[in-house]
């Protein structure tokens, strides 16, 4: 659940920058086909062809002609869209763009669009969860596709994936809705954590692959010798140790999707240290070391014992930071957020 940036260092894959934000990669990518003369001068250029080339929406290609046209690259004219500046009076020339000619390749732009779409997922994702403790809220797919410069459908699979992890839900006019993460829900989830963890542990842990759990021990080791140093990213990666990866080798796809349903709780521990850092979590750590020894040491059940009496400690502490995030200043709101009040 680590916070990522729209502006990025400009990794490359496939000749396609792919951590800018969408509209600057196409306005970019049309730019270098206009220097190199591959879109000659008074090429029309219009949103749905380019669209289509670039796997994305209209809305990011109508952000990246308009930048081209008020840095002087393209020009207005009598017609729909622009035309490739250059000439004083260039007659329009209608051509079928290809992937050649704006520097692309089928590989390059299935990349850019899964790349984006990936990070889109993961920001997406992140501020919801942010303001999940923060009251209920009204999500706007529109809103979401035009703040992230990606088509409604994109927003859409996005909601429908977080629908299923229990982050989202809809009401009953079918929008979309998030919130509130109350104490009682957070009760809840961790009574049907504490019964249903251990039961995927003992499943998946003799599966477990000793290079993973050697792993997971120097994570650890490393959490309850320096619990000041750990930072929001590797607290999650933490949690993930214990609660996903250790409980991912059970064979009863059943259970393991009840029990990623059930740990929507784990992101008032983000969203808490987030505020106040993770200091206040080292008590964690050996209860996740020593469940950890137990597995290594082939003790399933006695580690799935040690399982369920973290999670009955956890849910306590749980409920106090839930509590303390009241008093928090509210993230700032985002345009595709309404607050619902009841």
């Amino acid at each position: 659940m680590a916070r990522e940036s729209e502006h990025d260092s400009d990794a490359v894959t496939g000749g396609v920058e792919n951590t800018k934000p969408r509209y600057q990669i196409i306005a970019q990518q049309i730019q270098k086909a206009i220097e190199a003369r591959s879109l000659p001068v008074g090429t029309v250029l219009t949103e749905d062809p380019i669209a289509r080339l670039f796997r994305s929406s209209r809305t990011p290609v109508r952000t990246a002609l308009k930048d081209l046209n008020e840095r002087g690259m393209l020009d207005r004219f009598d017609g729909r869209g622009f035309v490739v500046a250059g000439a004083d009076s260039p007659d329009p020339l209608r051509i079928s763009l290809t992937l050649e000619m704006l520097g692309l390749s089928e590989g390059s732009a299935e990349d850019s669009a899964l790349l984006t779409s990936e990070r889109v997922a993961r920001n997406f994702e992140n501020e919801l969860i942010q303001a999940l403790p923060f009251g209920e809220f009204r999500i706007s797919e529109q809103a979401a596709a035009d703040h992230y410069q990606v088509s409604r459908t994109v927003i859409r699979d996005i909601l429908a994936r977080l629908n299923v992890r229990g982050i989202v839900s809809k009401d009953p006019r079918s929008h979309w809705v998030i919130g509130p993460l109350t104490a009682t829900e957070v009760a809840h989830y961790y009574s049907i954590r504490a019964k249903l963890e251990p039961l995927a542990l003992i499943d998946s842990a003799p599966l477990a692959d000793n290079s993973v759990l050697q792993s997971m021990d120097e994570r650890i080791a490393a959490a309850v010798s320096s619990p000041t140093d750990i930072t929001v990213e590797r607290l999650d990666e933490l949690e993930e140790d214990l609660h996903v990866r250790m409980l991912a080798q059970s064979e009863n796809s059943h259970l393991l999707r009840m029990v990623h349903q059930s740990q929507l709780a784990l992101v008032v521990n983000h969203v808490f240290a987030t505020f106040v850092g993770t200091v206040p979590f080292q008590d964690s750590w050996s209860e996740h070391a020593l469940i950890l020894d137990f597995v290594k040491r082939g003790r399933y059940r006695m580690a799935a014992q040690a399982l369920e009496e973290h999670l009955v400690m956890a849910e306590e502490r749980t409920a106090k930071r839930l509590m303390a995030i009241s008093v928090f200043p509210q993230p700032a709101a985002k345009p595709y957020l309404k607050r619902i009040n009841r």
